[in-house]
């Protein structure tokens, strides 16, 4: 089994995105930042590939632990990853517009699931 979690806090509110991957997709989104909305899903086995290859694309095993800067920022936007491939667990956080190489293939799998995920795409 494989599962993702990715938590996106900024000023507009939250957003909690968990995924679990057997044979296909299934995931909840909880979120109180207006304009997006909270709500449960399951994807069929070709969307459950494409939101697969998008994540081995973003290469989260290979993220450093934190992304941020020399000067923390208090009330600025925040993101952090969980990502579970069996029996190994990958964890990286960053703030602002401090984000790892591939982080857009990231927001591309959640693309998959949530048609308003491009609202992650720090800094674009």
């Amino acid at each position: 089994m494989k599962q993702l979690n990715f938590v996106f806090t900024c000023l507009d509110g939250n957003y909690e995105f968990v995924g679990k991957l057997n044979d296909v997709l299934v995931y909840t989104v909880e979120t109180n930042i207006e304009g997006l909305n909270s709500f449960e899903g399951e994807l069929d086995k070709k969307n459950s590939e494409e939101f697969l290859k998008k994540i081995e694309m973003a290469n989260i095993d290979k993220w450093d632990r934190e992304y941020k800067g020399d000067n923390p920022i208090e009330d600025g936007v925040k993101w952090y990853v969980k990502y579970i491939d069996e029996d190994k667990v990958y964890v990286s956080s960053g703030e602002e517009s401090f984000e790892p190489y591939n982080y857009e293939h990231l927001i591309e799998a959640l693309l998959v699931c949530d048609k308003n995920a491009e609202y992650f795409m720090i800094g674009r």
